[in-house]
């Protein structure tokens, strides 16, 4: 449904990937439900597939799974993302937001914003570039 979201939102092409072939053709069917047809879909290992790369480099990326897939997507993620990128990661305990934090800020990405909600933690991150003040 973030995929929907977001494609519907931003009036966007989205690509959109799981490991599980079962939820990418149920997400397949809730975007023709919903009238999203600006959405590809991928069932795919992980991010460095090259179903996936072949659509990049993406402006924004959103990866809402918990800390240890995060932690190894870190490098992935840097080779998807464009220069100025944003990243969401989400799905974080809140007691694991530094732990991605760090794994992220050593591919060169930067906190732009925390954003804490009903016991879970959202980090925005931004590559390449250095935003102070805000979420820290």
């Amino acid at each position: 449904m973030l995929a929907i979201a977001v494609a519907k939102r931003l009036h966007a092409r989205v690509v959109a990937s799981d490991i599980d072939r079962v939820a990418v053709d149920a997400a397949r069917n809730n975007a023709r439900l919903n009238h999203a047809p600006r959405i590809t879909f991928v069932h795919a290992p992980g991010a460095s597939a090259r179903a996936i790369a072949a659509h990049g480099p993406f402006d924004l990326i959103l990866a809402n799974i918990l800390l240890g897939p995060l932690t190894r997507l870190a490098v992935p993620i840097r080779r998807l993302a464009a220069p100025h990128a944003r990243v969401v990661l989400s799905g974080l305990l809140p007691s694991h937001a530094n732990a991605a934090l760090a794994h992220y800020a050593a591919q060169g990405f930067r906190l732009e914003r925390r954003i804490p909600l009903d016991g879970w933690m959202t980090l925005v991150l931004t590559r390449g570039r250095c935003v102070r003040g805000r979420g820290r």
